[in-house]
């Protein structure tokens, strides 16, 4: 194996004592010793690697993305920040002289820009061709008439279930699906890129590489499909891997579900992971379930998915199993009746309290539900990048819960397991040290210090992912997955922790990522 010393560092190694050495001896994918610990300084004909006075930590662990679907996306028009008329001239730009059978594709637009979306301003650019315009929540999507026909929704009179159509006063759709109506339009192009091996590949390739530029040594993926397990241990073979991945099925898809768990998988690279349902839909789109209704609309509570007898069906399969599972719930309501789920199926099955179950998002907790996620054992696997659109938050919400959703400091406070991720692309930005500037610097007394976002984004999401014992801290015995940041993010503003520069990024001791400042 080969023998390495990291060394001229501040390596904080966020094990128990948060130790902070000058440098990390590593043999093959382990870290075996502090530099100047047991003998291990003289590195024994070990590769000496300078780090030039850098700060190093351990790789930041994503606890939820979409990496297939994040490389896609780079493929086609971001819609992101663009109004109408942007939007329109994005996509005659990418798709001047298409074919009529070609489907136009963007993703990215949201609300605040276009806040009346209609299937009449596509129809006028593209009046053959099928146009979907992706929502950035992905949760929602705008349509025009050929693309309607094609999903065979035009004439639909009611809404499919856990989602809805949206429509005009005289009851004709407007071109707006959200959630469940959507769904079929993401199975569609997930299935084109899971069918073309060298499509997929290259967008999981695409992936890794931005992956590798934040720092990125682990991530949580909804996977979803088999054929991409295929891909990333295509990929493991030609020794491509730059990020270790947990590969999660959906659970509502038995056939898969059942498939994904009989693929291969490569240890510590390509692992299976928990299976993953939906609660409820997204603030964007009004579809969050939320126990007070969205400002503005009294009537509107959002668009419940699994509950009821459906969901405590699949908490006490789970529990018969003795295996994981992840729960999108981003609305207090879908939050509370999760609960209250787990409460009755534990009165069957106590064990399940012992299976870190996760809600994901979690991002309004009524305060009288914190201290039940604590005794029923739940983690939430948070996205601080969330955070970034508080205006907007409070548009949806009104400024008394505005002010208390992304409950992070009360979440550590009651002593519930909290972890951080991305999930990139419904987010626009995958930086974790962004992530990080938001939780550590956010208003109000939610407000987190930057020790306790790193350890969300590392020991947190290890722990999420049952794999504490070999990564998250750069402790000897762990995986030398580590990140060499130009500054220390303990010392600088935290203001200015989304302007420190990723210069090396280590992946089991081998380099993936080195800035072209280094060259």
């Amino acid at each position: 194996m080969t023998r390495k010393v990291f060394h001229n560092a501040t390596i904080i190694t966020l094990d128990e004592r948060d130790s902070v050495v000058g440098g990390l001896c590593t043999e093959g994918e382990w870290v075996t010793a502090h530099l100047g610990s047991g003998g291990a300084g003289d590195g024994g004909g070990a590769e000496y690697i300078d780090l030039g006075g850098a700060s190093v930590l351990p790789g930041f662990n994503d606890n939820h993305l979409h990496a297939l679907v994040m490389g896609d996306h780079a493929a086609y028009p971001d819609l992101s920040g663009l109004d109408e008329r942007g939007i329109v001239e994005a996509l005659r730009a990418r798709y001047d002289g298409a074919g009529r059978r070609e489907t136009v594709i963007g993703f990215g637009w949201d609300y605040p820009f276009w806040p009346e979306p209609h299937r009449r301003v596509l129809d006028t650019v593209f009046p053959d061709n099928p146009v979907v315009l992706f929502q950035f929540s992905g949760h929602g999507a705008c349509v025009n008439t050929a693309m309607l026909k094609r999903m065979r929704l035009d004439n639909y009179r009611g809404d499919p279930p856990g989602g809805r159509i949206m429509r005009d006063e005289a009851g004709a759709p407007t071109g707006v699906l959200t959630d469940g109506a959507v769904e079929p339009l993401h199975n569609r192009r997930f299935n084109e890129l899971n069918g073309n091996p060298r499509l997929a590949t290259e967008r999981l390739r695409y992936a890794m590489r931005v992956f590798a530029e934040h720092g990125i040594t682990s991530v949580q993926d909804n996977t979803w499909n088999l054929l991409s397990v295929w891909w990333l241990n295509r990929l493991y073979r030609r020794h491509e891997m730059s990020a270790r991945f947990r590969c999660w099925p959906l659970g509502t898809r038995g056939m898969m579900q059942a498939a994904m768990r009989l693929a291969p998988y490569r240890s510590g690279w390509v692992m299976p992971g928990p299976h993953k349902y939906f609660l409820d839909g997204a603030f964007s789109t009004r579809t969050a379930w939320l126990i007070e209704p969205y400002a503005g609309e009294p009537q509107n509570y959002g668009t419940p998915v699994l509950h009821g007898g459906a969901l405590r069906s699949v908490l006490r399969t789970t529990a018969r199993r003795g295996r994981q599972a992840a729960f999108h719930a981003i609305g207090d309501r879908a939050v509370r009746e999760f609960l209250d789920a787990v409460e009755e199926v534990a009165e069957e099955y106590p064990r399940i309290s012992e299976l870190r179950l996760r809600l994901e998002h979690a991002q309004l907790i009524d305060p009288a539900d914190t201290p039940r996620l604590r005794r029923l054992g739940i983690l939430i696997a948070a996205q601080p990048h969330a955070l970034s659109s508080p205006q907007k938050d409070r548009e949806l919400l009104g400024s008394e819960r505005a002010a208390r959703a992304y409950p992070y400091r009360s979440l550590l406070d009651a002593g519930v397991p909290l972890s951080f991720g991305s999930d990139a692309p419904a987010e626009r930005s995958i930086a974790p040290l962004q992530a990080l500037q938001y939780a550590a610097t956010r208003p109000g007394p939610e407000q987190i210090t930057v020790l306790e976002g790193l350890r969300c984004y590392t020991t947190g999401s290890a722990y999420a992912e049952g794999a504490e014992q070999e990564k998250g801290t750069l402790a000897p015995g762990m995986r030398a997955d580590f990140v060499v940041l130009s500054e220390n993010p303990l010392q600088v503003d935290p203001h200015e922790l989304g302007a420190i520069r990723v210069l090396r990024t280590v992946v089991g001791g081998r380099e993936v990522y080195r800035s072209a400042e280094l060259a």
